[in-house]
């Protein structure tokens, strides 16, 4: 195999890895460039709130009010019951243990009932049959405790 041949045989590769790598630029550029920016969580919830409840701008208000009223409440609850899940790790023998996981469930119940109504008196500020569903689909979140750090933590604790 002399010289001639060698530089052939290696041109065809590199010309397929340099249209592999122009063809992802080129798709990398036009998603950016055509695509919408993509939504926040914030954003996409409540967009998802309006268009599958067909909530008016009236009724966004008032969910967007109640919301605002709810966040610091739900902030609260999940500092305390991330302090609670510190203390029950912190536990230095059954009986405190016993008494951390004692107060983690009471604080788990509390914010699960709080959110409870939080969501109840969001579905009134919709028709009823919508109010119904939307809390159709939110209750198994609660029941759960699919809520913010009050959620199972992921390593199995309480």
């Amino acid at each position: 195999m002399g010289p001639a041949d060698f530089s052939t045989v290696l041109r065809r590769p590199v010309f397929f890895l340099a249209l592999i790598v122009f063809a992802g630029l080129a798709g990398y550029g036009l998603t950016r460039h055509f695509l919408p920016e993509p939504a926040t969580d914030q954003a996409a919830r409540h967009r998802w709130l309006r268009e599958e409840f067909g909530l008016d701008a009236e009724q966004v208000a008032r969910v967007d009010a109640l919301k605002a009223e709810y966040a610091p409440v739900c902030a609260a609850h999940c500092a305390a019951i991330t302090e609670a899940r510190a203390n029950l790790d912190a536990a230095p023998d059954g009986v405190a243990r016993a008494a951390a996981l004692a107060e983690l469930e009471r604080l788990k119940k509390v914010c699960a009932d709080a959110t409870r109504a939080h969501l109840q008196a969001v579905a009134a500020c919709m028709a009823p049959p919508e109010g119904a569903r939307f809390l159709a689909l939110m209750e198994p979140h609660i029941a759960h405790g699919d809520t913010r750090s009050g959620a199972p933590a992921l390593d199995g604790r309480p």
